[in-house]
């Protein structure tokens, strides 16, 4: 259909895309845990699999996406035990997931990720999971110890097929479990008998909770069959999660699993890997007080999806830049003529974009020309006219932002006159003088610029750039119309 090629993880090489049904995409990416706020990782991997998501739907595609939400772990019980209040344990760990799956949504709305179709939970598929674990347990796959139910690997000959890992030296090198019960320290728990303390629910082998691996299984095979196209996540989920999970939900239906894996790249911190236990980890909400969500998406998506991408206020901050140099040109386009945006995108320029995305959704490739045609822009604009077929190509420019979830915002404002100004030196000192720009200040200012420049008053007219400048706002003088003033309009006060 479209001549799109993946990286498959299971073949460790590039293949033809080519779903089970013509015309549609099924997809199930692993979602969050939630017993905290997310971080820089999660948005690595959403911001991947939207880009994906919004691709897929650019050729045609009809996609039925899949997330699950993890709302039942360890972490989320032992947070859960630091709450105070009478409770039961169930509950305060079904509040805390519904508070951090509220945020989840907040931060990933934020950052402009299409919503998923479904978003199943754990809690809320249990049953599904009791049915499988019975079905692995009849079929000679799984086994029970006490009130413990257990995959058995060994009885998997594909295992390891998906991580490129041998069994055997998996074995080889893991370590004796302290309980025994194990018939191999590569076996995983399907079903894990009820502890003091925490959440259980009834099963055929006693009071318990699922496993985690068991879960994927139980939600993507129930809501989009046996066999689906893709399946994403993390590098990090490749093994042993992913491989568990295809391991079982093929033990248990006989059929293909998943078509086509596909892993986002890590986040590194000065070229480290970010995680807890070295204390680099970022809060998506501090980043966002000091980096709008449409940069720090820029940001990612500048980086082939399963590169690694290195984390620095550096790095972000020349993201913003580089947007900021697409929303300029964005709005200088504009001011030449809005139909600008409105004519059917250049066909070479789409042609290019679909090149490099379908080169397994190469971003990076992709922004390669975008940016051509807008440097192409930033070297004609101030002519008379723009030369032919420039406009198509700049609305082709748009267009692929749109496919990327990148909606461009026009930086350029020409303010509205600020009324009668009497004295617009000492309204100048004063506004200088205030903590605050508002709109309303900021239109001001520009008028007393304006009657400054009109009074030869250069060093009133400088102090008033350079003020507004150290708050983020450029003034753009333009021959025989009025100054604009080029700034996002988050960057303002509130009035």
């Amino acid at each position: 259909m479209s001549g799109l090629h993946v990286y498959n993880t299971r073949k460790r090489k590039k293949e033809l895309f080519e779903p089970l049904e013509a015309g549609k995409v099924k997809m199930y990416v692993c979602g969050v845990t939630v017993y905290d706020y997310c971080h820089l990782g999660h948005a690595r991997c959403y911001v991947a699999f939207d880009i994906i998501h919004r691709y897929l739907e650019h050729l045609g595609y009809r996609v039925t996406y899949v997330q699950n939400i993890t709302d039942l772990d360890d972490k989320l019980i032992n947070r859960a035990r630091e709450s105070d209040g009478e409770k039961d344990i169930k509950t305060r760990v079904a509040e805390l997931a519904a508070r951090f799956t509220a945020a989840y949504f907040e931060d990933m709305d934020r950052l402009n990720i299409l919503r998923a179709d479904l978003y199943p939970t754990a809690t809320g598929n249990i049953p599904r999971m009791r049915e499988i674990i019975a079905g692995l347990l009849e079929k000679g796959v799984a086994y029970r110890r006490g009130g413990d139910v257990y995959f058995q690997v060994s009885a998997f000959p594909g295992y390891g097929e998906l991580s490129g890992k041998n069994p055997d030296d998996l074995r080889a090198g893991a370590r004796v479990e302290v309980d025994g019960r194990k018939k191999n320290p590569l076996d995983f728990a399907l079903w894990k008998e009820a502890a003091p303390g925490e959440p259980s629910w009834p099963s055929p082998w006693g009071e318990g909770r699922p496993g985690w691996h068991i879960e994927c299984s139980a939600m993507s095979t129930n809501l989009l069959g046996a066999t689906f196209d893709i399946h994403g996540g993390g590098q990090d989920l490749i093994f042993p999660h992913h491989e568990n999970e295809r391991a079982q939900s093929m033990a248990f239906t006989g059929k293909p699993f998943a078509r086509y894996w596909l892993h986002n790249g890590f986040v590194t911190i000065n070229r480290e890997k970010m995680s807890k236990s070295l204390g680099n980890v970022f809060n998506l909400r501090d980043i966002f007080k000091k980096y709008k969500p449409r940069v720090v998406r820029f940001f990612l998506l500048s980086q082939h999806y399963r590169s690694p991408v290195d984390y620095s206020g550096e790095a972000l901050d020349e993201a913003g830049r580089a947007l900021f140099r697409l929303d300029n040109c964005y709005g200088l386009a504009r001011l030449a003529g809005e139909e600008i945006f409105s004519l059917p995108p250049d066909p070479g320029v789409m042609a290019g974009f679909e090149e490099a995305m379908n080169d397994d959704f190469n971003t990076a490739a992709a922004l390669a020309g975008v940016y051509r045609v807008v440097e192409e822009f930033y070297k004609n604009y101030r002519k008379p006219e723009l030369p032919s077929g420039l406009p198509a190509r700049l609305s082709a420019v748009k267009k692929i932002c749109a496919v990327l979830g990148v909606d461009l915002v026009d930086p350029i404002h020409e303010p509205a006159p600020a009324g009668e100004i009497s004295d617009y030196s000492a309204l100048a000192d004063r506004l200088i003088g205030g903590d605050t720009l508002t709109e309303d200040n900021l239109r001001a200012l520009v008028s007393c610029r304006e009657l400054a420049r009109q009074n030869r008053d250069w060093e009133l007219s400088d102090r008033i750039r350079d003020y507004l400048g150290a708050k983020g706002v450029s003034l753009m003088d333009r021959k025989g119309a009025p100054t604009a003033a080029v700034y996002y309009p988050e960057q303002l006060d509130g009035e």
